[in-house]
């Protein structure tokens, strides 16, 4: 039988290959207390299940009501398995505060570095599609679209350049 091991264990075999260990705080804001609670419940459950986070556990603070909003704020433990999962988990979920924990210096392989500058791009992009549909009349789509379609085939000639060098 396999031997269990211990957080502690955990924690520091994934440093040991490359993770990071750090607290990251989010805020999250609804119109009633019940609602912001269970709200940033399911934010954190979500948050746990996200590709390279080997745990996440929080802790939330007690929401407090301004006007007509309830806000609260969450303090999480994160292990992640490597520098572009910190970098995509805060490209897309926006934390108010990052601290790393562990380890003390920050090192990347050159692959790593450039697949956390291609998650930061990829956020980007993401984003800048939302706007574009909310904003661009469907003429404005359509011209968009090709645009999109012709970086992406830039890229793959980019891509193809650069394995033949």
């Amino acid at each position: 039988m396999a031997e269990k091991k211990s957080v502690d264990q955990i924690t520091d075999e994934a440093i040991k290959n490359g993770g990071y260990l750090i607290n990251v705080y989010f805020d999250l804001h609804s119109s009633s207390e019940e609602a912001v609670k269970s709200m940033m419940v399911g934010f954190l459950s979500k948050l746990s299940k996200e590709k390279g986070v080997i745990y996440a556990v929080g802790e939330i603070d007690k929401p407090m009501e301004k006007g007509e909003i309830f806000s609260t704020w969450a303090e999480v433990k994160l292990l992640a398995e490597d520098f572009s999962t910190l970098v995509r988990i805060a490209s897309q979920y926006s934390p108010i505060g990052v601290e790393i924990l562990r380890p003390d210096e920050v090192r990347l392989q050159a692959g790593e570095a450039q697949n956390a500058l291609i998650d930061v791009a990829q956020t980007s992009q993401n984003f800048t599609r939302l706007i574009m549909d909310k904003v661009l009349s469907k003429e404005e789509k359509e011209k968009y679209i090709k645009k999109m379609q012709n970086r992406n085939e830039l890229g793959k000639k980019l891509l193809e350049k650069k394995r033949q060098d």
